[in-house]
């Protein structure tokens, strides 16, 4: 089953890719640390599955539409959802407006299925 987010703006897509990168190091370091094997196994998924999603925002991006349309799986849209509700607090306020709207956009396609 594949959730599809349209009509996504390049400079939004551009965020998402940026912030999702962010994310994924902010994992990639906090791996050594952690001390429960489910969380431990829980953050290797994510990290795999937002490696992935990386590879599909840079396409999009560089297809050099205005807009794209993004086809996600649940787990994909799921993690994606964690990343734009993750708390960093270096955020400028358009990146901050980018991660709330996409997080309001996935939470109505997740609660819709």
């Amino acid at each position: 089953m594949k959730i599809t987010l349209k009509k996504i703006k390049k400079i939004d897509l551009e965020i998402l890719q940026s912030e999702l990168l962010k994310f994924i190091r902010n994992k990639v370091e906090n791996i050594p640390h952690c001390r429960h094997y489910e969380k431990y196994c829980n953050d290797i998924i994510v990290i795999d599955t937002l490696q992935s999603m990386f590879y599909i925002f840079r396409a999009k991006i560089e297809s050099n539409k205005v807009d794209s349309t993004i086809s996600l799986t649940p787990t994909q849209l799921i993690i994606l959802l964690y990343c734009c509700q993750w708390d960093r607090k270096e955020r400028t306020q358009e990146q901050g407006i980018v991660m709330q709207t996409m997080s309001d956009k996935i939470h109505e396609k997740i609660v819709n299925i």
